[in-house]
């Protein structure tokens, strides 16, 4: 395969689905679908769909709306699904009905909302322990000061499958040299020397209040969280459409390119970081992506 693998891509029909959390945010809190997706002037070449927030009683709707796109979205490779971890009564069920769908190859259950009590919590544990068991991956998305509780948490379930969304959401405002960004650098570089954590370059524009801070600070945790995780176990994401209209913004293209630029990655390492660990972590191939 060549060309590079949106590991981080929503879409959402506001006429379809409910999604809370774009509430007020109109620049967001409409349809936008696969037409209107940044491709990265012809780069995308296969996407991974993450599940985007709609209502919880709505994931398996998401997904098998998601799966039938077909024609509209003939780069998507796999399906991220959401899953309530927080439900045992249910979460057995769900995750049979979303096996019925396809595609689906992990499963998102958002923590950066969560109460630190929520990643001791034996409920949890349990949960993702069924996700390794199922072979789904689990997409962790958290924000900065949650690291230290994930990473206790991953140490109770090494055999999981693990992405950091977004790179764990640092202090882009603040910089690695502060003290938040230190306490960022050492999390990351403690969570990658398990050997079973992957790592997302992505979303950094929109954990920016603008272009003045992004532009100043984006590239030190660029090249902190590739250098921790290595090209084998890091991967490209836009983070469309939230990282294109919130925050700094920004096109695919400029962050494909100031990705590669911080990196420096050729060769083998750059086929790594812009396809080959995606399609290895979530598995792609099966559905056509080779």
């Amino acid at each position: 395969m060549t060309g590079v693998v949106d590991a981080h891509a929503h879409v959402w029909d506001t006429t379809r689905l409910d999604y809370p959390w774009l509430a007020g945010l109109d620049v967001l809190d409409r349809p936008l679908l696969p037409r209107d997706l940044d491709r990265a002037d012809g780069q995308v070449t296969a996407a991974i769909f993450v599940q985007a927030g709609c209502a919880s009683t709505q994931s398996l709707d998401e997904a098998n709306w998601v799966a039938g796109l077909g024609e509209e979205w003939p780069e998507l490779a796999a399906i991220v699904a959401a899953a309530d971890l927080l439900d045992p009564e249910t979460l057995e069920a769900h995750l049979d009905a979303l096996d019925g769908i396809g595609r689906v190859v992990g499963i998102r259950h958002l923590l950066q909302g969560e109460s630190p009590a929520v990643f001791s919590d034996p409920v949890l544990l349990e949960s993702l322990r069924l996700l390794a068991v199922r072979g789904l991956s689990f997409d962790a998305c958290v924000t900065h000061p949650q690291l230290p509780d994930l990473i206790a948490l991953l140490g109770e379930v090494p055999e999981l499958d693990v992405v950091l969304d977004h790179l764990g959401k640092p202090p882009v405002d603040a910089g690695i040299g502060t003290e938040a960004g230190r306490a960022w650098a050492q999390a990351v570089t403690e969570l990658a020397a398990r050997p079973r954590t992957t790592v997302k370059l992505s979303g950094l524009a929109a954990e920016a209040s603008g272009t003045e801070t992004f532009d100043a600070n984006a590239d030190a945790f660029i090249e902190h969280g590739f250098a921790a995780f290595g090209p084998a176990r890091s991967m490209l994401g836009s983070d469309w459409p939230v990282s294109r209209y919130l925050g700094a913004g920004g096109t695919f293209s400029d962050w494909i390119d100031r990705v590669h630029r911080v990196t420096a990655a050729t060769g083998s390492e750059r086929e790594q970081l812009d396809h080959g660990t995606a399609l290895r972590f979530y598995r792609s191939k099966t559905v056509g992506h080779e």
